[in-house]
C-alpha cells in the first residue's frame, strides 16, 4: 500500500510539472514588447494609456506610462526567446490637497534589480517643472502635459530627496 501511495504521489508531481507552461509572450524587438504590454494593460476600453518614456538602468529597460492619471512602471526582459513585458506592481495613483504630491517606491524587475523611483503629480497648472536634489547634482524633472505626472530614478534615500516646484514666471 505504501508503495502504491508513493508511486501515485510521484506521478502527480510529474503531471503537475509537465503541465506548467510558460505563458510569457515573447517578441523580436523591445518596441514590439512595449506595444504589446501597453495594449494588454488596458482592462477598461475607456482607459487612456500613454507611454511617458523608457529608461535604461544597469542593462534593464524600464517603461514609464500613465493610465487614468496613475503612474505605472514595467520592464522589458531579454531572454533566449526575445523580449517580454514584465510588471511587478500596480500603478501609483495620487491624491492631494496641495499644489503637488510625491511618493517613493522601489520597482523590482524580473531579474530582481531593485530600482528606487520618486514619482508625483502636479495639480497646480502654473507648475512648469520640478527640481530634484539630494542624490547628486540638482535635476529638472519634466511634467507630462496630459497626466501632469513626473518621476525620476534616484540614488539616495527617499527621505533625503528635496522636491521643489518651479512656477511659470520664476
Amino acid at each position: 500500500m505504501k508503495k502504491i501511495s508513493s508511486m501515485f504521489l510521484v506521478m502527480m508531481l510529474l503531471l503537475g510539472a509537465c503541465s506548467e507552461e510558460d505563458s510569457t509572450q515573447w517578441f523580436d524587438t523591445k518596441k514590439e514588447a512595449i506595444e504589446y504590454g501597453l495594449n494588454s494593460e488596458v482592462e477598461d476600453s475607456t482607459a487612456k494609456t500613454e507611454l511617458l518614456s523608457t529608461k535604461e538602468v544597469e542593462g534593464e529597460t524600464l517603461v514609464f506610462y500613465s493610465r487614468d492619471g496613475s503612474l505605472w512602471v514595467a520592464s522589458i526582459t531579454k531572454g533566449e526567446k526575445g523580449y517580454s513585458w514584465y510588471r511587478s506592481s500596480p500603478g501609483h495613483g495620487f491624491e492631494g490637497e496641495s499644489n503637488f504630491t510625491t511618493v517613493g517606491f522601489d520597482y523590482i524587475t524580473e531579474s530582481g534589480l531593485k530600482v528606487p523611483i520618486l514619482a508625483g503629480k502636479a495639480y497646480d497648472y502654473t507648475i512648469e517643472k520640478i527640481l530634484l536634489s539630494g542624490d547628486g547634482p540638482q535635476r529638472e524633472l519634466s511634467i507630462s502635459k496630459d497626466s501632469r505626472l513626473f518621476y525620476a530614478i534616484h540614488d539616495g534615500d527617499f527621505v533625503n530627496l528635496e522636491v521643489n516646484p518651479v512656477m511659470s514666471g520664476e
